[in-house]
């Protein structure tokens, strides 16, 4: 896996070897990641991010490798948690860059909505198969984790997409392959 843009361009991070005991890992596509970091480019200098279900970490590396000032990884298993680490210190990420928070995405966006973060983009990959879509843009909406002109992005499959709740949301949707990247703005400008 390579990165795809900015300082560590072109630079590889490691991910899991393929085994039996590993949880399913559906990476995102080299081609999702880079046209979302495309329309993304512009406003990533400086932005505070936050990669849910990080796996190895491959779209937290890339907002820091384009700008952004900090990424939160949250990852429920060890394992990758530790291949983040990894990664990041292969790339050689200052600490002050990422935290890591290696626990079940609730708990996580809980403890973040506590300490009062607020994050300009949130990218969330869940598996696809599980339908985590409405608790996460409800958990996100309710604990005021995005600043204002902050974009909600989630990875879903094509074919199952998430339906949003509120008429009032801006939904935009782009489609790669099996794959639908939903762009969500909570608070509209005000016409």
């Amino acid at each position: 896996m390579k990165v795809t843009g900015g300082k560590y361009k072109g630079r590889r991070i490691k991910s899991m070897p393929k085994r039996s005991d590993t949880k399913l890992l559906r990476p995102t596509t080299g081609r999702v990641k880079e046209s979302v970091f495309s329309i993304l480019n512009n406003y990533l200098e400086g932005v505070k991010f936050l990669d849910l279900f990080a796996g190895t970490g491959a779209v937290g590396i890339e907002a820091l490798s384009r700008g952004a000032g900090k990424v939160v990884f949250v990852e429920s298993d060890r394992r990758f948690c530790n291949l983040i680490r990894e990664n990041l210190k292969s790339l050689k990420v200052p600490p002050e860059k990422y935290e890591i928070m290696c626990m079940d995405y609730t708990e996580a966006l809980k403890k973040l909505g506590k300490r009062g973060e607020k994050f300009d983009f949130i990218y969330a990959d869940p598996p696809y198969e599980r339908g985590y879509y409405t608790r996460i843009v409800n958990m996100v909406r309710n604990l005021d984790l995005l600043d204002r002109d902050g974009l909600l992005i989630l990875e879903e499959p094509k074919k199952n997409p998430f339906i949003p709740e509120d008429e009032d949301w801006v939904v935009e949707k782009r489609h790669y392959g099996t794959t639908t990247v939903s762009f969500i703005n909570f608070h509209p400008e005000e016409e």
